[in-house]
């Protein structure tokens, strides 16, 4: 039977150590005719690796005719030997992005890296199928073995990792324990390994389910639709950001893990002394020959092909959110000046390329202000994390001084979350002392403090100085800190940047006319801005179904009708699906959104969204 799609396998080469195990599983793919085409896009750093890739493709291709390919090899081949060019052009990757305008609506395209130690052949071809035909999700990747999202559901469903960290959902989908804690990654890829050269069965411990997700990914091993190669074409530096967040979130379209179809990713660069020393290439090097020497066997496998539908749910310029804030969701304002801590941005091109970046700041206006996770008991100190992103207040450790600025820092930098927790104390005002948890004596205090004329369309030394946030040693400052609270629903605007590709990272953000709760607006970032609002289908029967948020880290939530009040619960209720509109099957209360919120309606109420 003829396919209605072409599938290409593509990979930035390449490093020999690396190759050595790829290879032989491209080969045995080739052969069973799991996937149409293999593209090496020539990436090499020297000149050696870049003659071994010219070798391999005319061996392969010898083998498979028209079905193997080279690409960029010319152009590499003038700037092999300066490596200074080299150098410059190390994690640009527009090369391969621009490469796929050469595509059709009807090609499925995979990338994966060249560090990949493992991939299961026998579901490749299932997987490609899977990906042409669900064309919602904006990017599909792999389960893999060392990637944190799906190493944290791996723990999660299977409990198939003894270690704690992987219980941790990397936040906003970036870095996360893995990168930690080197080790645990190490343990994972020795366990998958000894499992699988024990029975190639073992490979059904590690399934999941197929998962979608509003989060960045680390792209180990991704499938992407032909007709998205436009937008895909323009991406330079941050393929992993861009990919996984900044464009299905212009599009409103989730990600999702393919859980049936497995391979292992090697490492990324601050697990590389750890894997070295403790030679975590050796397993996989018996495993590659192990499953594809001549005399084995592969066929096709199928996997698990349920994939609910994915959508946003809107009215007007409304759309129906998940509250963004939690029960531990805070604002922090300085009784002395009325003024709350909030997070503003500048304008940055350290990177080479155009960012914002983010900065305490100062605000008359409650829905202008940073929102923090806290807790207030004294005995569950957390850290100071900006609610919704991957973000917290630098919070001093081993301060050799005593004054230390504090600002945005990502959690799992270098660690920084392991000793970052601050406890808050309660003063006899109702107000609180903030200081963290390993330095009690140092404590949040403002900048002398900031004058309160010191607010937007100041001179810029003004500005400079109402930014200033410190933890002081000598000082001790109180803060009103207040609990934010609202519905469980809410309706809400999502404003998108109007020039979309300026910025390097991204300036959406959302508001509702809740007044309690301030807009969600976290540290501009390289993670999913703004999520909570992509709804995912579960069909009943027919045109019924439950509805649940697209939140993969969270507990799963589901719509219900409470008493006339739209809330979010483990088990939901079913709504019928009729022409535009979701009605609750038990009250036949109409949904609706407004600026005021989400409610219900006696009469048919006109949505948009799409379940096709």
């Amino acid at each position: 039977m003829t396919k209605p799609y072409t599938s290409h396998l593509c990979t930035f080469m390449g490093r020999e150590a690396n190759l050595k195990i790829l290879l032989p599983y491209i080969e045995t793919a080739l052969r069973i005719e799991a996937v149409d085409n293999y593209w090496f896009i020539d990436m090499t750093r020297k000149r050696s690796d870049h003659e071994l890739i010219k070798k391999e493709q005319y061996r392969l291709n010898e083998l498979f005719p028209g079905r193997v390919h080279l690409y960029n090899s010319e152009e590499r081949a003038k700037i092999i030997d300066d490596e200074d060019k080299i150098k410059d052009l190390t994690g640009q990757w527009d090369t391969f992005y621009k490469f796929l305008n050469r595509f059709t609506d009807k090609d499925v395209i995979a990338k994966c890296d060249d560090d990949t130690y493992f991939i299961d052949v026998q579901t490749l071809r299932a997987a490609f199928d899977l990906r042409w035909k669900n064309k919602t999700p904006y990017l599909m990747h792999a389960n893999a073995i060392n990637n944190g999202l799906t190493a944290y559901h791996q723990k999660r469903l299977n409990n198939i990792f003894p270690d704690k960290e992987s219980e941790m959902y990397p936040k906003g989908g970036l870095t996360g324990p893995l990168f930690a804690h080197p080790e645990v990654a190490c343990a994972h890829h020795k366990q998958f390994t000894e499992d699988m050269l024990k029975s190639r069965d073992n490979i059904n411990k590690y399934t999941i389910p197929n998962i979608h997700f509003t989060n960045r990914v680390s792209i180990n091993f991704i499938f992407m639709l032909g007709k998205d190669r436009h937008d895909l074409s323009k991406i330079t530096r941050q393929d992993e950001y861009d990919t996984s967040c900044k464009y299905p979130q212009k599009h409103d379209r989730a990600n999702m893990i393919i859980g049936g179809f497995l391979m292992a990713h090697h490492t990324y660069g601050v697990q590389e002394p750890v894997m070295e020393k403790l030679k975590t290439h050796v397993g996989y090097e018996k495993l590659c020959k192990l499953l594809n020497s001549a005399d084995v066997e592969h066929e096709h496998r199928e996997i698990n092909t349920q994939v609910n539908v994915t959508t946003a749910i809107k009215k007007g310029g409304n759309y129906m959110f998940k509250k963004w804030t939690n029960s531990d969701t805070h604002v922090i304002k300085d009784p002395e000046t009325n003024l709350y801590l909030c997070i503003n941005s500048r304008d940055d091109d350290s990177t080479r390329q155009l960012f914002l970046k983010a900065h305490t700041d100062w605000t008359p206006n409650i829905k202008k202000a940073a929102l923090f996770d806290l807790s207030l008991d004294p005995k569950t100190p957390k850290q100071m994390l900006l609610t919704g992103s991957n973000t917290m207040l630098k919070i001093p450790h081993n301060a050799p001084i005593n004054r230390m600025l504090t600002f945005p820092i990502a959690f799992f930098f270098q660690g920084q979350y392991k000793h970052s927790a601050v406890t808050l104390k309660k003063q006899p005002s109702g107000n609180y002392i903030i200081s963290p948890k390993d330095e009690p004596k140092f404590n949040l205090v403002p900048n002398d403090p900031p004058h309160p004329n010191f607010v937007e369309n100041e001179s810029e030394k003004a500005a400079k100085m109402k930014t200033l946030v410190f933890f002081d040693k000598d000082k001790t400052h109180e803060w009103d800190v207040q609990k934010v609270t609202g519905p469980d629903i809410i309706s809400a605007k999502i404003n998108r940047p109007k020039n979309f590709y300026k910025y390097a990272n991204d300036e959406t953000t959302a508001t509702t006319s809740i007044k309690s709760i301030p807009d969600l607006a976290p540290p501009k970032e390289w993670i999913w801005m703004v999520k909570g609002y992509i709804w995912e289908f579960i069909n009943v029967k027919d045109n019924e179904f439950r509805i649940k948020i697209v939140a993969d880290d969270e507990p799963d939530l589901y719509l219900r009708n409470m008493n006339g009040n739209p809330i979010l619960r483990p088990n939901g209720d079913v709504w019928v699906i009729e022409k535009g509109t979701i009605k609750h099957k038990q009250s036949g209360k109409y949904l609706d959104i407004n600026n005021d919120g989400v409610c219900f309606s006696d009469k048919k109420t006109s949505l948009k969204f799409n379940i096709t």
